[in-house]
């Protein structure tokens, strides 16, 4: 973890906005932060706001707690320090929001998250992971029936590695759904399974190869089943993608769970921009509906030409500090994940669950990689790799290594690797010496022993030492929790819980797992010069609690219940009228 002198962070107030309000009524320092688009309207509000009788934890590198803090109108945070010192700069027509002997903090911040297919998914059929064919059959024609209106049928949940030997899965959902084509999306999120008529709305042909990144699942015979893995998927997921109205209400009715956990900044990390997503998130952004910070990404395509695909993403790059959101993360898959063979090992699996890969599957040759890279830094993009297996780690550590800029100018970037399952021992280091951000998730099956012993079969000891987070802070490394959400649970109160109470690789400390969910993560976004913290001259961005979690047993955290979250100055979240 970073030393926070490194933030660059301005001092708490005290003297200057004190004497900027009393002897000249207003005044503008260096200490103010930059014009943002609100959340909500302030409307004919225009007086400062002043949050006190609370126990204000500031994750600020010079003073820790404070009792008050106020916020000017553009939700830019004026000052923190004593109550009674916060209550005159604000002045008597202040409004007063009484956290109620609350912990207030810095709003958390998730940096790995898919926000529209958590409320997409709300709305298709529930496919039972572990059931059989047979089950998965019948619970299609239902489904079909259930969605008689809709071009496709859409289900998501199956356990669709199971299908891929005996009974042909696409003859199976060709007789559930024979009229229109059929999308199942797995419980994994890295394999999809479809009828006939959904392979040919993706033109995919029975004789087409593979595409880069992708498999198309094959009998013994070398005929299609209906599987369709890794990349490959995104080609009939882009063939059954919804429309603009579905999907905008499928973000607006996620970003409430946002609001509701705590959570003020994100980055939605699944940026299917061939899919409509990242167009929903420009709709809701100019309509002024966003009710969170968002830094998001755009995916990057193994099977797309280069080229196109970079005057894709120079066309979309969105930074502004101004704006609540941001398009300027490349997000970039080098790998699968364990349980399909598909994540890339630097020794081969014990036991492949795939012949064909018996060291794990890469969506990308290394020099292709390393050019994108290249290309995406130069344009300004930061990365999010999708990493499992310590050879995708090592190979995304190296196409790091290779940018042609100054070291410092690198590391500032705060490339990142998520998930981060299996890192070799020789590469433990690289990433402090980087500056390449470890993100990690905590969630309970992943961090489960018995998760662990399973994975023995394939890849041995190994397995042991999965999802290193307390080793990676150990080495120095910029580290951050994030939910992965809606395929791991969203709350970040249960996210910090579980990685203090987890029997291998946990947290240190609360104080360091609280940092990681907010200044750092805060960090790893870009934005920590005007959020994660509470401190004069950053956007009022903040949690009320209803409990010091300093206080409360460790095994309790996620009991403790959020009260109100505001962003940017503007309630998102108001469980007790505290802002009525």
């Amino acid at each position: 973890m970073r030393q926070a002198a490194a933030r660059g962070r301005r001092p708490t107030f005290r003297g200057l906005a004190l004497a900027c309000v009393l002897l000249l009524g207003s005044c503008s320092t260096d200490a103010a932060g930059p014009e943002t688009t609100p959340v909500t309207d302030q409307g004919a509000n225009q007086r400062y706001t002043v949050v006190l009788n609370a126990e204000v934890y500031t994750l600020a590198a010079d003073a820790e707690w404070a009792e008050a803090f106020a916020y000017d109108p553009a939700g830019t945070i004026i000052a923190v320090g004593p109550e009674a010192e916060v209550v005159e700069v604000a002045g008597d027509d202040a409004r007063i929001i009484d956290a109620d002997g609350g912990m207030v903090l810095p709003g958390f911040q998730d940096v790995h998250v898919h926000v529209p297919e958590a409320g997409l998914f709300e709305n298709v059929c529930f496919f039972e992971p572990g059931l059989t064919l047979d089950d998965y059959e019948d619970i299609a024609a239902d489904c079909a029936a259930e969605q008689a209106d809709d071009a496709w049928v859409l289900g998501a949940g199956a356990s669709l590695f199971a299908l891929r030997d005996g009974v042909s899965p696409l003859a199976a959902l060709d007789r559930a759904v024979p009229n229109r084509p059929a999308l199942v999306i797995d419980d994994l999120g890295h394999a999809v399974w479809t009828n006939s008529l959904g392979l040919e709305a993706a033109g995919i042909g029975l004789d087409d190869p593979d595409p880069q990144g992708g498999v198309f699942h094959r009998d013994a015979n070398g005929e299609l089943t209906g599987l369709l893995l890794e990349d490959a998927q995104q080609l009939v997921r882009n063939a059954a993608a919804a429309d603009d109205a579905t999907i905008d209400a499928g973000l607006r009715d996620s970003l409430p769970a946002l609001a509701a956990n705590g959570v003020t900044s994100i980055s939605d990390a699944g940026g299917y921009w061939a899919q409509g997503h990242v167009d929903a998130w420009e709709r809701i952004a100019a309509e002024r509906e966003l009710t969170v910070r968002a830094v998001n990404a755009l995916y990057v395509y193994p099977n797309l030409d280069m080229d196109e695909q970079l005057d894709e993403f120079e066309s979309r790059f969105r930074r502004s500090s101004g704006d609540l959101l941001q398009i300027d993360t490349a997000k970039i898959y080098i790998d699968g994940i364990l349980e399909l063979g598909t994540a890339l090992l630097v020794e081969p699996y014990d036991v492949p669950p795939d012949a064909n890969y018996p060291s794990g599957f890469r969506y990308f040759e290394p020099d292709q990689l390393t050019m994108y890279v290249a290309e995406l830094h130069a344009m300004g993009f930061r990365i999010n790799f999708h990493a499992i297996g310590d050879a995708a780690i090592r190979e995304a550590l190296d196409a790091i290594e290779a940018i042609d800029d100054d070291p410092t100018a690198v590391a500032e970037r705060r490339h990142r690797i998520t998930h981060t399952y299996i890192v070799h021992p020789n590469d433990i280091d690289r990433f402090a010496d980087l500056g390449v951000v470890a993100d990690f998730q905590q969630s309970p099956d992943a961090i489960d022993p018995l998760y662990h012993e399973d994975l023995t079969e394939i890849i041995g000891d190994r397995a042991f030492d999965l999802i290193p987070t307390g080793t990676l802070v150990e080495a120095g490394a910029s580290v951050t929790l994030s939910s992965d959400w809606d395929a791991g649970p969203l709350p970040p109160l249960g996210t910090i819980e579980r990685s203090l109470t987890r029997e291998s690789n946990a947290v240190p400390d609360l104080a360091t797992a609280l940092a990681l969910a907010t200044i750092e993560a805060a960090a790893a976004l870009g934005h920590d010069d005007i959020t994660g913290s509470i401190e004069v001259g950053k956007q009022a961005d903040y949690v009320v609690l209803d409990s010091n979690l300093f206080e409360v047993d460790v095994q309790d955290i996620d009991r403790t219940a959020v009260l109100l979250t505001v962003v940017d100055g503007a309630v998102a979240f108001d469980s007790k009228g505290m802002t009525n």
